[in-house]
């Protein structure tokens, strides 16, 4: 059998697009949203970072 860090790496590599892509989204409107950058409560990076939870499952 081989390493777990072997494997680890190609599961990573398989998962990661989607991760990464949903992160980013996450990211990029918590810098652009008025609301976010004041610390108010904002619907949009609720469902961005529920979807990016989901992406890492």
């Amino acid at each position: 059998m081989p390493p777990l860090h072997h494997l680890e790496r190609i599961v990573t590599a398989a998962v990661r697009p989607a991760q990464d892509h949903a992160y980013r989204a996450w990211l990029g409107h918590t810098l652009a949203c008025a609301a976010c950058r004041a610390g108010a409560a904002c619907t949009t990076v609720v469902r961005l970072g529920h979807a990016w939870r989901q992406a890492r499952q």
